[in-house]
């Protein structure tokens, strides 16, 4: 599921992207697909969806898991930006939509980004090699979002506590990744809700985007070791 304003899914009437709302929308689509999807001969838990956040993707897919567990029946964090440190700060009292050329930045809240130009750069930020996909990727990736994405009231971030997300959940990301380096990922992994299993899983010699390495397939294959119950777990 794409975020509003991410490639091909069309912006809402407000133009923005707000975290809170990126839950409901995650949330929205669980319960459609459990709605469309239940099966009465399999157990009600079973035939809840799993959901996957990759990135800025698993903070959004963290809050859902704490406000509605009930949603879903596993939580996969993949290359989770998640940081203890870093809190956000609530934006200049301004309504989406106004006019921001007459605002300054506002701590972690960069106006002067809000609308800018997408850049290569910009898109081969994921990556530490393989220049082949690299490259491939940020092309398309300059036809697809030509604009950065622009959001709003990003202190809602802030309501991502682990402690908080109470169902079976994997957190796994590559050994190389620069945005979910080891040592996030530990105070991520250690402090998740005690009473549920919990996996961590590190995928060698891959970065943020493992689902576009070579390394896929072993990303895909601990996934679903987690999805269907054989991978170890730990509490």
């Amino acid at each position: 599921m794409d975020f509003r304003g991410f490639g091909a899914t069309p912006k809402d009437r407000t133009g923005f992207v707000e975290p809170l709302r990126c839950v409901k929308d995650a949330i929205s689509v669980l319960n459609w697909i459990q709605t469309n999807e239940v099966n009465e001969d399999v157990d009600s838990q079973v035939s809840k969806p799993a959901l996957l956040g990759w990135s800025h993707g698993a903070l959004i897919a963290q809050i859902a898991a704490q406000r509605h567990p009930d949603t879903m029946s596993k939580l996969i964090l993949y290359g989770s930006i998640y940081n203890p440190n870093i809190k956000y700060s609530i934006p200049p009292p301004s309504f989406p939509g106004s006019d921001y050329k007459n605002l300054t930045d506002h701590d972690d809240f960069p106006v002067h980004e809000m609308a800018s130009q997408n850049e290569y750069g910009n898109a081969t930020e994921d990556f530490t090699h393989d220049d082949i996909v690299c490259n491939r990727f940020a092309e398309a990736a300059l036809i697809c979002d030509p604009k950065k994405v622009q959001w709003w009231n990003l202190h809602q971030l802030n309501e991502c506590h682990p402690s908080l997300v109470k169902v079976p959940t994997m957190v796994i990301a590559g050994d190389q990744d620069p945005y979910a380096p080891l040592l996030t990922q530990a105070e991520l992994f250690t402090h998740l809700g005690r009473g549920e299993d919990r996996v961590w899983s590190i995928i060698a010699n891959a970065d943020h985007a493992v689902h576009l390495s070579e390394k896929r397939y072993k990303l895909v294959e601990n996934v679903r070791n987690f999805l269907v119950g054989t991978m170890g777990s730990k509490n």
